[in-house]
């Protein structure tokens, strides 16, 4: 099994529980307190990380480091909108695999700045995916 699809299937449920656990969380919590319980938990894997690996910080290039920042900013960012979603939502069956559909965001990003191709199947799969989500938003009776 190549080594992208284990760290891609360790991901999905990592994500899958990640996005799980605000709505435990949220019965007790306002979604600014579990906004910073959640920073701080992502600031210890990150230390914990750092510890263990010991990346060379020094002199990592800017064209680097700026996309990497913004990624933390714009994944918290992603992060408190999504709590005040399940906060103020019903259902969290709707509301994760809703805010699951950005890789469609990243798909149109690597279309237009990477210059990326999709081939027809990859196209139907963004489509079902975009209908899935209308489906699974569809309101019960």
């Amino acid at each position: 099994m190549p080594a992208w699809l284990i760290y891609s299937v360790l991901a999905l449920f990592a994500w899958g529980i990640w996005a799980f656990l605000p709505k435990l969380a949220l019965g007790f919590i306002d979604p600014p307190t579990a906004f910073v319980f959640e920073a701080l938990g992502g600031a210890s894997a990150g230390l914990l990380f750092m510890l263990i690996f010991r990346p060379r910080l020094a002199g990592a290039p800017i064209m680097g480091i700026i996309p990497a920042f913004l990624t933390g900013v714009l994944g918290y960012l992603g992060l408190i909108f999504f709590m005040y979603a399940v906060q103020t939502g019903e259902k969290i069956s709707v509301i994760a695999p809703l805010t699951a559909l950005y890789p469609v965001i990243t798909i149109a990003m690597a279309l237009v700045f990477l210059g990326e191709k999709l081939n027809r199947v990859q196209c139907v799969g963004v489509v079902l995916a975009l209908i899935s989500i209308c489906l699974i938003s569809f309101p019960s009776r």
